[in-house]
């Protein structure tokens, strides 16, 4: 029997027995009295926003359409704690914000009241008699960020993005306008009402004016939130389990069996992920409802695109238990962890059919497949390389290091960093230049999320932090293994080696960083931001410039010791971002 099967067997009996039979009693009626008391709040209507506005009226009529309303709680005429008073046919305010919210709520009232008395005649057309079809264009450009110019330096027009043809017609778009000339009859329009107030994901087919809405990111938010909570939910069980045999030491019984680390770590992870993957797998099926094979295709699709959030979150949790040195760290470092995870999957999915940053979360292609039933592969890989890569090699740090002398010591989180990069270079394959190549993941799912950070900073201040910022974590990554090696001891201290461990590591970085660049950053290469990735597509000079600012960071370490290397890192940093200016002045200056 193999050893990851036996030690996934053990965890996952020894996880069902933390819960005794009472427990697990006990939280199965919680949850079965959670689901009726939710089920019958559904029905009854009851809503957190009941009676928080007060309006005092003496118009029998007014309170009839007023009282339709949950928000508003009618009181005496005489009432002088109401939030609005009406007196003939003339609204007060007590003049709080609360007054002039409900203001604008009880206007809402009176319009909703008439649009609903005129659609109760039988006649809807003469009642509605403007008909006004909504075109929701998209963006022509991957990223829009001073606008296209032309070769006479005018800006382009839709004309560009192929939505307005020679004579200057809107074409349009062909799963629009349907209704443009078609009479409804009030049937149609209350099934049509019907159908809309059903479903949760769908938007309102048919609004007056008055409540015609913008896209929004409700159900890209929505959608984030049911997938991502069963994860957090279960990697916390993950990483207190690790910490707790740390702890209580009950992991030497595991290092000292006839056991290899990666197995140790394989069987203690899998019982884990497989109950968060049915979790998930039910979500999935929940929200598609498959009918036929197609849709149970996209089901599966969402399965595929959530399984790679699903690693990181768990290599994050992984790392975290064997970094931390108690409890109370481990909480810190798992909520710091979910909350920067968080913002790259929530706050670009919350752009879905907007604009193309939004292709840097996969939440956004779950949105895709629930609207459009399809996603291309080449999206896929966009936006989930960057999550199997850095679990992948997080999973592999940790496991590299898990062993007595990082599991049950005292070592800060810098130090175990540390023990992780010099175990990678004391490997057969381990060197600065695979090493930089390793590191090109960190680098590039880091400059992601500056990406995220950044995109709402006006121009061009967003663009001049994310060259700087990239810069920077662009020179930590290919000065870290020297950083390592200098520090402890593990190569001749002598100019050669300083010079030669440069020329390795910025020769990796820029081998990884064009392989990188070719495989997945096709869908934003145009953009500025694609720009700062990649400084496009020349190849001698950025080579010389990875060799010369590492050669910056390792000389100086080399001639004034590693506790330097801040110092000289900056520097580096410095000469990167003014190369980077440089490239990119036409953007920035022009």
């Amino acid at each position: 029997m193999s050893g990851w099967y036996t030690v996934a067997k053990w965890e996952f009996l020894r996880s069902r027995m933390k819960f005794s039979r009472k427990s697990i009693l006990a939280i199965t009626i919680t949850l079965l009295l959670l689901a009726v008391v939710s089920y019958a709040v559904s029905l009854t209507g009851m809503n957190l926003d009941q009676r928080i506005y007060s309006v005092a009226s003496s118009s029998p009529s007014l309170n009839s359409i007023i009282a339709s309303d949950d928000r508003f709680d009618v009181l005496t005429p005489n009432d002088q704690n109401a939030d609005i008073t009406i007196e003939d046919n003339r609204a007060y305010i007590s003049g709080t914000k609360k007054s002039i919210a409900a203001a604008d709520a009880l206007e809402k009232v009176f319009i909703n009241y008439r649009e609903t008395v005129l659609s109760s005649y039988n006649d809807i057309n003469n009642s509605h008699p403007v008909w006004v079809t909504i075109h929701d264009l998209d963006r022509p450009e991957s990223f829009q960020v001073l606008g296209s110019v032309t070769k006479d330096g005018e800006q382009s027009s839709d004309s560009e993005s192929g939505n307005v043809d020679d004579s200057g017609e809107y074409k349009g778009n062909s799963g629009m306008g349907k209704r443009a000339s078609t009479t409804i009859s009030p049937e149609e329009l209350e099934d049509l009402d019907n159908s809309n107030s059903n479903t949760l994901f769908e938007r309102q087919t048919i609004a007056t004016p008055s409540n015609f809405t913008p896209p929004i990111p409700f159900t890209a938010i929505l959608y984030s939130f049911l997938f991502i909570f069963p994860i957090y939910f279960v990697s916390q069980f993950y990483s207190s389990s690790i910490m707790e045999e740390r702890t209580n030491r009950r992991c030497e019984l595991l290092l000292v069996a006839p056991l290899r680390s990666r197995d140790i770590v394989l069987g203690k992870s899998i019982p884990y992920v497989l109950v968060a993957m049915l979790l998930l797998s039910v979500i999935s099926l929940y929200i598609e409802s498959p009918s036929d094979i197609h849709e149970l295709g996209t089901a599966l699709a969402m399965i595929a695109v959530i399984f790679p959030v699903l690693l990181l979150f768990f290599s994050l949790s992984f790392i975290a238990a064997i970094f931390s040195r108690s409890f109370k760290e481990l909480t810190f470092a798992m909520v710091f962890f979910s909350v920067i995870v968080s913002g790259y999957i929530f706050f670009p999915a919350m752009f879905a059919n907007v604009h193309t940053v939004s292709s840097i979360s996969p939440m956004t292609l779950i949105v895709n497949l629930i609207e459009r039933g399809d996603i291309t592969f080449g999206k896929y890989v966009f936006s989930t390389l960057p999550f199997y890569l850095v679990a992948l090699s997080l999973y592999g740090f940790g496991t590299a290091i898990f062993r007595e002398e990082d599991l049950f010591s005292q070592k800060t989180i810098p130090e175990k960093v540390v023990d992780c990069i010099e175990m990678f270079l004391s490997s057969q394959w381990g060197s600065v230049f695979a090493l930089s190549i390793v590191s090109i993941p960190f680098v590039y799912m880091a400059q992601l999320m500056l990406i995220v950070m950044l995109f709402n900073l006006p121009l061009p201040y967003s663009i001049i932090a994310m060259i700087i910022l990239s810069a920077l974590v662009e020179e930590i990554a290919k000065s870290i293994g020297i950083y390592t090696l200098i520090k402890r001891k593990l190569k001749p201290a002598d100019l050669k080696t300083a010079g030669m461990l440069a020329l390795l590591a910025g020769g990796g970085f820029f081998v990884g960083e064009k392989l990188v660049s070719v495989i997945t950053l096709a869908p934003i290469a145009s953009s500025a931001f694609g720009s700062v990735m990649t400084m496009g597509a020349l190849l001698l000079i950025p080579l010389l410039l990875h060799v010369t600012t590492t050669a910056v960071t390792s000389l100086g370490m080399h001639f004034t010791g590693h506790r330097y290397y801040v110092f000289f890192l900056l520097v580096a940093t410095a000469i990167h971002t003014i190369y980077n200016t440089y490239l990119l002045r036409g953007l920035l200056f022009g």
